[in-house]
């Protein structure tokens, strides 16, 4: 009897290499297996690594396309000694694709990355026996399609199979609605006037046809509503989908034995297994695409977009929903894009994607914002919202030396410092019903992007004005002030001002006032009308002072430099020096522990056909150490 594997959906979310080894493996010694295809495409890089896996196989295979193969899945139908395809089948051959952002040398590398994959697939076409103009013409930027009699006198396959009738067309009528690359007029013409080539007995074929298609349909809907996440349900699965002789009904009872091994069975829900992970949670995976999708369209640049989201480049938030709700087993049919994403937002699968895409989004947007505060400060948690103090240790008392057989003198640290309560801010976003059917991305992406930038300007706003409002301290003396020697005259930018700056900081003592601590500077912070000045001093080989280009000192370039316009609301003219908060803590910025930064909660309005997100921000700054800063002017 021969062998039948089959490779039906999306290559990279429901054929991988490993599923197809899996069948191949399970194939008698010294047979040639048929692989019959029937998908729209997917990941080149699997369809590749499946070709690969095909050609591989002692004594080959043969390929048949009993549906269609379109994009990546015409790669794998050439790995076929023998290809063939059904008289109302469909191919389809366009150039690779990419989902990809960026500035003009990364989108150059992805053009060269694109390069390389089109070489990969010339190498596969190249058994239509056609030259490489002709293969390169099919893979420029245009839908190349094929019926089977195109296919046939294209070199793409060696046979068209006369299994056509009214209802095998019908059928995949149907299939083409829904297919996510658009068929052109004359392509859907032709299939319209096809008749059978030779009738007798072909109404009986194409039955089984599909009722073979009918069985592994109604199997793999049975796996993915019973099945238990383990290894001994995918290998039954695989076996019983390669073996015509077993029934659906059948499958549930060997299903149900696999199940119930070594379990107890408590409202148990389980899904198809992840491609990409091994695990069985086919809805995950979804949902990464998705937001990678969402997030590519937006205009963010993702740096590793998931393997599938280049599936769904054109697929509408309307797609998704559908998706969704096909995954979770209820029914799309002539349902309007209202009624879907109604019945979307009442899953929990609908909401948790968008709330992951504004998630990311809300990072995204609080991640690139500039934020010339987080070197120079410190930063910790703290576990709730009481009043907390930021003590500031003296320096460790000095080693004593230990006489022969006496005991070691006792030593004690001083402390002081201030208090801090860390305060809780936010704003909610609302994406509404009809945002959604009219695939606003904007509400999806642009709100949540916004508000994690509100939330670095919350950060920065806080930690000037703390900077230069100069609070007094727990030792009634002012941040900046003489008694707490960390105060200069007002002096322009130059390699004297920041020698006597230095200077000034590396003689600070410890709280006991007899040890030094030499607090080393590490950071300028300066207002950015004096930007350039110190970019200039920093940058430059030699001291801009002086006349004999005498080299700058290694120190001062070594420094790095933050500028912030709200420093320049105060004063234009005043910087700071700060110590690396590893050495000694400066200006603190606290945050709740276990929140991320900012928050994103996420709750459905069913009265109102809305999904409400609230982004928190449980914030607060304090000083620590006055020693840690040094304000110039």
């Amino acid at each position: 009897m021969q062998h039948l594997i089959r490779i039906e959906g999306t290559f990279g979310l429901d054929v991988t290499v490993q599923t197809v080894r899996s069948q191949l493996q399970a194939a008698p010694a010294g047979g040639r297996p048929t692989v019959r295809i029937n998908s729209e495409g997917g990941s080149v890089q699997e369809a590749v690594a499946v070709y690969t896996e095909l050609l591989a196989h002692p004594g080959g295979v043969d390929t048949e396309v009993s549906g269609w193969a379109l994009s990546a899945a015409t790669i794998v139908l050439q790995a076929g000694k023998r290809r063939s395809m059904g008289a109302t089948g469909l191919l389809m051959v366009h150039a690779p694709w990419l989902s990809t952002a960026g500035n003009a040398d990364q989108l150059r590398e992805s053009a060269a990355v694109l390069d390389q994959v089109r070489a990969t697939m010339r190498v596969a076409y190249r058994r239509t026996g056609k030259s490489d103009a002709q293969i390169d013409a099919w893979l420029d930027g245009a839908d190349h399609w094929f019926t089977a009699d195109d296919a046939l006198r294209a070199g793409l396959v060696d046979e068209v199979l006369d299994y056509a009738d009214a209802s095998a067309l019908a059928t995949f009528r149907q299939a083409m609605a829904a297919c996510r690359f658009p068929v052109p007029s004359h392509i859907l013409e032709r299939l319209d006037t096809m008749t059978t080539p030779n009738t007798q007995g072909a109404d009986a074929v194409s039955a089984a046809v599909l009722a073979e298609a009918q069985r592994g349909a109604d199997i793999r809907a049975a796996f993915k509503a019973y099945a238990r996440d383990i290894p001994e349900a995918v290998a039954l699965l695989e076996s019983s989908l390669a073996n015509p002789a077993v029934s659906l009904a059948k499958f549930k009872a060997e299903l149900l034995e696999v199940n119930n091994k070594g379990v107890e069975s408590i409202m148990g829900n389980y899904v198809a297994r992840d491609p990409y992970t091994g695990a069985h949670d086919g809805m995950k995976t979804f949902m990464a695409a998705a937001v990678d999708t969402l997030c590519l369209r937006s205009g963010m640049r993702v740096e590793e977009p998931h393997p599938a989201a280049a599936d769904l480049r054109r697929t509408s938030i309307v797609g998704m929903a559908e998706r969704v709700l096909s995954m979770r087993g209820q029914s799309t049919a002539r349902r309007s894009p209202s009624d879907l994403i109604s019945a979307a937002l009442a899953t929990d699968d609908f909401p948790l994607l968008l709330s992951n895409l504004a998630g990311k989004m809300l990072r995204n947007g609080y991640e690139s914002s500039p934020a010339s505060f987080r070197g120079w400060t410190g930063e910790r948690t703290v576990a709730n919202f009481k009043e907390h103090s930021l003590l500031m240790l003296s320096e460790a008392p000095a080693l004593l030396e230990k006489m022969e057989g006496a005991e070691y003198k006792h030593g004690h640290f001083s402390e002081g410092g201030t208090k801090f309560t860390v305060k809780t801010h936010g704003r909610m976003l609302s994406i509404t019903r009809e945002a959604l059917i009219n695939d606003d991305l904007s509400a999806l992406t642009a709100m949540p992007r916004a508000f994690g930038q509100a939330a670095v300007r919350l950060e920065a706003d806080q930690v000037y004005a703390l900077l230069t409002s100069n609070p007094t301290l727990s030792d009634s003396v002012a941040l900046f002030d003489a008694a707490h020697g960390n105060v200069s005259t007002a002096a322009a930018p130059s390699i004297a001002s920041l020698g006597l700056a230095r200077a000034a900081m590396r003689k600070q003592k410890g709280l006991q006032g007899t040890e030094y601590i030499d607090a080393q500077p590490r950071y300028i912070v300066a207002p950015v009308a004096l930007e350039t000045t110190f970019e200039q001093l920093l940058a430059s080989l030699v001291d801009p002072s002086k006349s004999n280009a005498t080299p700058n000192v290694e120190w001062v370039k070594n420094l790095q430099l933050a500028c912030d316009p709200r420093l320049d609301a105060t004063s234009a003219s005043v910087w700071y020096l700060a110590t690396a908060p590893e050495q000694i803590e400066g200006v603190l910025r606290a945050y709740i522990e276990t929140e991320s930064r900012p928050h994103l909660e996420e709750e459905q309005v069913f009265s109102r056909d809305l999904v409400n997100m609230k982004c928190r921000l449980d914030f607060a700054t304090g000083i620590v150490d006055y020693r840690g800063l040094h304000r110039v002017g």
